[in-house]
């Protein structure tokens, strides 16, 4: 029995050994580094939902992970660190037998919670563990950026007199931006969006609004939507230089079959002045007009470099979109 000990123990060690060069695992996910903002657009939560905007700003940011290895099958999970496990689109994913690599996307979405800063750098763990007992792991960053200034206002179901003013600025982003609405009539659904990350570093703007405009119509005498939107991008400031001014008008005219109205109108408007997006500013629109009048007047001047400009003028029934990228050398 005493010799039969030491083949055992050698057995057993051969055995091990033989298992860990059979078994191998790695996990990866890329980026290993993003920078996210907290999920804007609140009231597009509330019912009755107003149409899907091509306008709307999606936050969520998506890394990849993925599996290698030679012993399925192998569970995945994630370790969210400090981060809220409600950021995350899974927490668990499994890679089947015979599968020896798999991919999935993981979605991260902070919610904006009024009250509460989300600013600051988490990190979180990817675990994978094959069937052999093998595992490996890796981590990733995430940079949360949030708003030195927000607001948001919503109109909905709404009868009557609604008058919007607005006078924004701020020279720390180069920025001045300048609204005016005058609304008599029925409108479903009308949002003023605006958003500041007045000093970010990574690839969120440093200035953002969105606005939207669904189902208006013009049916009493009377009934008119006037939107005058001016933003401005100072380059003498440190800005890009660009400028964007919209005018529309729908109002009541009994000469026409049908009444005029909006369908759906949205902005967004992203702004850049450093970061990985430095001196850049995107201008998104779409506009559905049953019957109308809009006009775009768009400009790029920045001194002893370039001037670009451009003007867009539509009257009856439309539909008019125009997306815009000014950056600066």
């Amino acid at each position: 029995m005493k010799k039969l000990l030491p083949v055992a123990i050698l057995a057993v060690i051969v055995l091990l050994c033989s298992v860990s060069a059979v078994s191998g695992i790695a996990v990866y996910i890329t980026p290993d580094k993003q920078y996210a903002s907290p999920q804007i657009s609140q009231f597009w939560a509330i019912p009755p939902p107003p149409p899907t905007s091509p306008c709307q700003a999606d936050k969520t940011v998506t890394y990849t992970v993925t599996v290698v290895t030679n012993s399925p099958p192998v569970s995945v999970s994630i370790n969210p660190g400090r981060a809220p496990a409600s950021w995350f689109s899974w927490l668990n994913q499994n890679l089947p037998y015979p599968q020896t690599t798999g991919s999935w996307a993981l979605n991260i979405t902070v919610p904006q919670t009024l009250g509460k800063d989300a600013g600051g750098v988490y990190t979180f763990t990817v675990v994978a563990v094959d069937w052999a007992g093998a595992s490996a792991s890796t981590t990733a960053t995430l940079i949360v950026q949030d708003y030195d200034y927000v607001s948001e206002t919503l109109v909905q179901d709404a009868a009557g007199n609604y008058i919007l003013n607005e006078d924004y600025r701020n020279m720390a982003v180069a920025v001045k931006v300048k609204k005016h609405m005058d609304v008599i009539g029925v409108v479903e659904t009308l949002t003023k969006n605006e958003y500041v990350i007045e000093n970010a570093k990574g690839n969120n703007a440093n200035y953002e609004q969105e606005s939207m405009i669904s189902d208006y119509k013009a049916t009493l005498p009377g009934d008119h939507l006037i939107g005058d939107e001016q933003f401005k991008s100072s380059a003498v400031m440190g800005g890009t230089g660009a400028r964007f001014h919209e005018n529309y008008d729908v109002y009541y005219d009994p000469n026409v079959t049908s009444p005029n109205s909006i369908v759906l109108r949205c902005e967004n408007i992203n702004h850049h002045v450093t970061g990985d997006q430095r001196w850049k500013t995107e201008f998104v629109t779409y506009n559905e007009f049953d019957q109308g009048w809009y006009l775009l007047k768009s400009r790029q001047s920045v001194p002893c470099t370039r001037s670009i400009s451009s003007r867009d003028e539509i009257l009856g029934k439309f539909t008019f979109g125009k997306h815009i990228i000014y950056t600066r050398p």
